[in-house]
C-alpha cells in the first residue's frame, strides 16, 4: 500500500512590460498604471480588501534590456 500523495501545481505568471527607453529609462506615470493594474488584479485574485496589506514580495519589478517587468503569481493546486 503506498503512503505518498501525488500534486500537480500549477504557477501563472502575469506580466506588465513597460517599454523602457536606453537614454531615458521608463516613465513613471506608465510604471504607476502598471503598477496599480497588477496589484487590482492580485488583490481580486486573493479577495484582499484596498486596506489589507500585500506581502512584500507578491509584485515584482524586473529589469530588461529595453523593458521593465511587472508581475506577479498565481498558484493552483490540481
Amino acid at each position: 500500500m503506498a503512503t505518498f500523495t501525488r500534486r500537480t501545481i500549477t504557477t501563472v505568471r502575469q506580466e506588465f512590460v513597460v517599454p523602457a527607453e536606453q537614454a531615458y529609462g521608463a516613465p513613471s506615470a506608465e510604471i504607476g498604471k502598471a503598477w496599480a493594474l497588477a496589484e487590482r488584479e492580485y488583490r481580486q485574485h486573493h479577495g484582499l480588501r484596498d486596506e489589507e496589506a500585500l506581502a512584500d514580495n507578491a509584485i515584482t519589478f524586473r529589469p530588461g534590456d529595453d523593458e521593465i517587468v511587472i508581475s506577479y503569481e498565481t498558484r493552483a493546486e490540481a
